[in-house]
């Protein structure tokens, strides 16, 4: 591979952190403002509404990504980036001149929908491309950063709305439009790599191959033949927890434990490092086991990172403490009850980390080029069912039974994910054998 085509790669991948971070802030900027949105609509602090406002917004982008995830292995993937840049853009823009009252909050919620759908279209095209771009030795690692940079787009968002709240809750959303107006400029720019992968990128660049396989309706009975697939797709419930503690941490923060908004951007900020960290760790050490030959490594780590983590988080949302009124955010340090919260919930959240890039890595690993795209967009679809699901069941457990018991049924769901891995440790090996066994058969013919 030249220099000139990996440094290409490299800026490539750049653009795709960046794109996706800024699509996935827009989801995480009600949670901050919770309360003052509500209000600014109308319903007077009730959370249920929101809460079906991110349902709405989830459905829409599970229907979006199915959709374009088909398109992505059809058609060339640039244009569908610079397509659904620019709607979240646009849409995020528009939400600036959102007005109060109920019209404001049906307008707020048509354009969070077509925020759903610019988001849907982004995703399955650009993890096809990073697909194309990273050596399957490397997929963990690589795809540890797509997970960082929607963990990346989290914090922005939590962020901006968390700074941007007491000014005006919808400043953070025409920021956010703004800058991914540019980035929707600047991906006109960037040129489509090949689907024969970074492993063979010495074909392409001969000119010796291009791989012209594309997704026919037929190939769907040879995706859904594989039972890894069927198990990795079905997989939603491991999104249901994050959706719920998400969607509730600061209103459950000020509720039960007395902590600011500002206080708990902090705590966020401890999550959102060690996630991050464990996704980059165990990212190294699952494409490390994969290159000693361990084909289950990733799928191991992954199930492991589902079971570990449940102690941690469980004792972290019941520790019983009250922060001291008008207490600075130094005196989170202080006081052992919060010291402890922060220790288990970054201990837990390090180790689920090593969910992220294995599960990526594995719908790559199992797959064929022109088939990746589509099977994240129906993976996404039912993740996504699950992050609808979230905040409508925390929401309507926070309105009969308080915001305790509405981030303590994350906890319940979180105990049925491993069960969705186990099925995958099993048919791993021989269904990635099948598949690079047709793609090394193909690019022989094509040769």
């Amino acid at each position: 591979m030249s220099k000139k085509t990996q440094n290409s790669s490299i800026l490539l991948i750049l653009l795709f952190i960046v794109i996706i971070a800024l699509v996935n802030s827009t989801q995480n900027m009600i949670s901050p403002n919770l309360e003052d949105i509500s209000i600014y609509f109308g319903f007077g602090g009730a959370t249920s509404q929101l809460g079906a406002l991110t349902f709405v917004f989830m459905f829409i982008s599970g229907l979006s990504i199915a959709i374009f995830g088909y398109f992505a292995d059809k058609i060339t993937r640039k244009w569908l980036v610079v397509l659904g840049s620019l709607v979240y853009s646009i849409s995020s823009i528009l939400t600036m001149f959102v007005a109060e009252g109920t019209i404001g909050f049906y307008t707020f919620l048509f354009f969070m929908a077509l925020d759903g759908v610019g988001f849907g279209i982004i995703i399955p095209s650009i993890f096809s491309l990073i697909g194309d771009l990273i050596k399957q030795e490397e997929r963990s690692k690589g795809f540890s950063f797509f997970s960082i940079a929607s963990i990346f787009g989290m914090a922005v968002g939590l962020g901006l709305s968390t700074g941007l709240g007491d000014v005006d809750w919808r400043l953070s959303f025409f920021i956010v439009g703004i800058i991914g107006l540019i980035c929707a400029c600047i991906s006109l720019l960037f040129q489509e790599p090949s689907r024969v992968g970074k492993d063979f990128t010495f074909l392409t660049e001969k000119k010796s191959v291009d791989y012209t396989y594309r997704i026919k309706i037929t190939d769907f009975k040879v995706i859904f033949k594989k039972k890894s697939n069927i198990w990795l797709i079905i997989n939603f419930v491991d999104t249901i927890p994050t959706g719920i503690i998400m969607f509730l941490l600061y209103e459950y923060m000020e509720d039960y434990h007395n902590i600011s908004n500002d206080t708990t951007l902090i705590i966020l900020i401890f999550i959102l490092l060690s996630t991050l960290i464990g996704t980059v760790v165990f990212g190294y050490r699952g494409d490390k086991q994969f290159q000693e030959g361990n084909k289950k490594a990733r799928v191991r780590l992954a199930l492991w990172g589902a079971v570990l983590p449940i102690p941690f988080v469980f004792s972290a949302l019941i520790v019983p403490f009250r922060f001291p009124p008008n207490a600075s955010i130094g005196a989170l340090f202080t006081i052992p009850g919060a010291i402890i919260m922060i220790l288990l919930l970054v201990i837990g959240i390090f180790i689920n980390g090593a969910v992220n890039g294995s599960w990526y890595a594995t719908i790559v690993d199992i797959n064929l080029p022109e088939h990746r795209g589509t099977v994240l967009a129906t993976a996404n679809l039912c993740d996504i069912m699950g992050k609808a699901i979230g905040p409508l069941v925390g929401s309507l457990m926070v309105d009969s039974f308080g915001y305790l018991s509405g981030m303590m049924i994350s906890i319940v769901f979180w105990t049925m994910i491993p069960l969705f891995w186990i099925p995958v440790l099993k048919n791993i090996v021989p269904e990635m054998e099948l598949t690079e066994e047709i793609f090394k058969e193909r690019l022989e013919k094509l040769s």
